[in-house]
């Protein structure tokens, strides 16, 4: 029995055509990203969605991926194709296997070469986790270090402190709530992850977006304290 997933899958790149892999890997992820955000601020019929978070980091992922890829030498095509691919499967448990394994069907009836496919699977079955264990080596192939690199980057920095902000999660709290949890999260997750970098202009970006992101939610209480109600003597 046809599932939606497949059924995805053929109308983005036809019955037996071979379309070109970047167009239908974009196509994938968007319509992925929309059935996700459409899930997750439950939403029916055609009710506007108030923020597409899984496409705005899929495609902020792809970028981030590609400079990684230009500045360490990498095969851009195996990162691109990782990158776009890296979220399609989200909302299944251990949703980096069976991304690989469908990225891996999707990339086969397209003219992506064939040859580059294992790598990006390995790269997509290796990116779950917002921190890996202490000491761990670069993940293998470099392709793969690219990409959790560059997904984790997309949590880090002042862009990031906003995309927060915009999500579901976020709704219905207070903006000191809202600051407290970004507070935290930061503190004790994001903290692990910039020191679990991969490539070294990986690791440079995520110093630096930690530390502006910090300082914004710096300002940000900072200025809280100033619009607090003063004490009566």
């Amino acid at each position: 029995m046809d599932t939606g997933k497949h059924a995805s899958v053929r109308q983005a790149h036809g019955p037996t055509s071979r379309q070109e892999w970047r167009t239908v890997c974009r196509q994938v992820a968007r319509q992925r990203a929309l059935q996700e955000a459409r899930r997750a601020w439950h939403l029916d019929g055609e009710q506007p969605v108030p923020f597409n978070h899984r496409w705005e980091h899929v495609q902020e992922v792809v970028g981030l991926a590609l400079r990684l890829a230009a500045a360490t030498h990498a095969d851009a095509d195996t990162v691109e194709a990782a990158a776009w691919l890296h979220d399609i499967c989200k909302l299944e448990a251990e949703h980096s296997v069976a991304g690989a394994r469908e990225a891996e069907a999707i990339l086969r009836q397209t003219d992506f070469p064939a040859e580059k496919i294992p790598s990006v699977v390995a790269a997509i079955r290796q990116h779950e986790g917002l921190f890996r264990s202490a000491g761990a080596p670069p993940l293998q192939p470099l392709e793969a270090a690219i990409l959790w690199d560059a997904d984790k980057l997309s949590k880090l920095g002042v862009h990031a402190l906003a995309f927060q902000l915009s999500t579901h999660h976020a709704a219905g709290k207070s903006l000191v709530e809202r600051r407290l949890d970004v507070e935290r999260f930061a503190q004790t997750v994001l903290q692990r992850t910039v020191a679990n970098m991969n490539t070294e202009p990986g690791r440079q970006m995520a110093e630096r977006r930690y530390q502006a992101m910090m300082a914004a939610l710096a300002a940000w209480a900072a200025e809280e304290a100033e619009a607090a109600p003063v004490a009566r003597q």
